[in-house]
């Protein structure tokens, strides 16, 4: 793993890739904007209120009329569910632009036909009604700001606490890697065109702790690294790759299975959650010992100045000043 981390060494490509997924994230979002989910989306409903004797016992034959006549319109979602009393519910929803008038005469006049007097269905009741819903906004700008400024003040404090614990480039790779595996996380997700919801902003910051985790493994691995190899050498060398493999491939499969058993809007976290697991073990394996090796080179030769003896040409003129 450590010999494909450092095929993929230049940082500069990197950079200008990551550069271009950003870039086409922005265009296309712009032009098509954003895909939110079905469950935010400005929508319509038709919605079924019915007993629960035939609720219960006849859920399916109601189904399948009105399955005939919503045939040649696209359902975004359904679910039914009792309700207080001896009511229960059907609901079927479309998008905003879908028009429900025609489908909800032709099913009253059909389920009016059913339920009479000596009908098919005599003694059920059913009741068809459409609704309408205009959301203002699907994810509010104030939590897209917060999310910034939470990841802004992470990036901040973990330079802070790299860079006294570790070294300065330390603290400086860990705070690039935040930032840019939570920018790069929602690019990917805009640009994949995954429905998404307000739950991409937890993704998000998600993103950037896993990118601080993977990083600090790393640069733990380099300072405890005391071979006299070269900088490169070291850097590649130290790259935590069992440690960042293992954790993703725990938490990947977890993500997976609460995919697989989840309602769709749990389903589409799990997904953007997955894209950030992705995104955030890429930046760790590959981009932060690419973008760390530059600096590694000149910690390396600030240390071998101050240990032969090299103190500058402020200090020198001083030193003959005293004299």
């Amino acid at each position: 793993m450590n010999k494909l981390c450092e095929k993929m060494k230049n940082v500069t490509l990197l950079s200008v890739i990551m550069a271009i997924v950003l870039a086409l994230s922005i265009v296309i979002t712009a032009i098509f904007g954003v895909n939110y989910a079905a469950t935010v989306n400005d929508q319509n409903t038709l919605t079924l209120t019915i007993n629960s004797y035939f609720y219960n016992n006849r859920l399916d034959d109601v189904k399948d009329v009105c399955e005939k006549e919503l045939e040649k319109l696209s359902i975004a979602y359904t679910y039914s569910g009792k309700m207080d009393g001896d009511e229960c519910e059907l609901v079927y929803v479309f998008d905003q632009a879908t028009n429900l008038d025609d489908v909800k005469t032709a099913l009253k006049k059909t389920f009016a036909d059913k339920t009479k007097d000596d009908g098919e269905w005599d003694g059920a009741f059913i009741e068809v009604a459409t609704a309408s819903e205009t959301l203002q906004t699907n994810i509010p700008v104030a939590y897209v700001v917060r999310a910034a400024i939470a990841v802004a003040l992470f990036a901040g404090l973990a330079f802070i606490y790299v860079a006294l614990r570790y070294r300065l480039y330390m603290g400086v790779t860990v705070a690039i890697a935040i930032v840019l595996s939570a920018v790069m996380t929602a690019a990917v997700v805009l640009l994949a065109r995954i429905p998404v919801t307000s739950s991409i902003l937890y993704v998000v910051v998600i993103s950037s702790v896993l990118a601080a985790i993977f990083t600090v493994l790393t640069m733990n691995k380099i300072r405890s690294n005391t071979e006299e190899i070269s900088a490169e050498e070291k850097v590649y060398a130290s790259v935590a790759t069992k440690e960042i493999t293992a954790i993703t491939a725990v938490l990947g499969a977890s993500l997976v299975l609460v995919g697989a058993i989840a309602t769709w809007s749990v389903r589409w976290f799990a997904i953007c959650a997955l894209v950030s697991l992705l995104v955030s073990t890429l930046i760790g394996l590959i981009f932060v010992p690419a973008v760390y090796v530059p600096m590694k080179k000149v910690e390396d030769k600030t240390a071998l100045r101050s240990k032969s003896g090299y103190i500058g040409a402020e200090s020198k003129a001083e030193a003959k000043t005293e004299e």
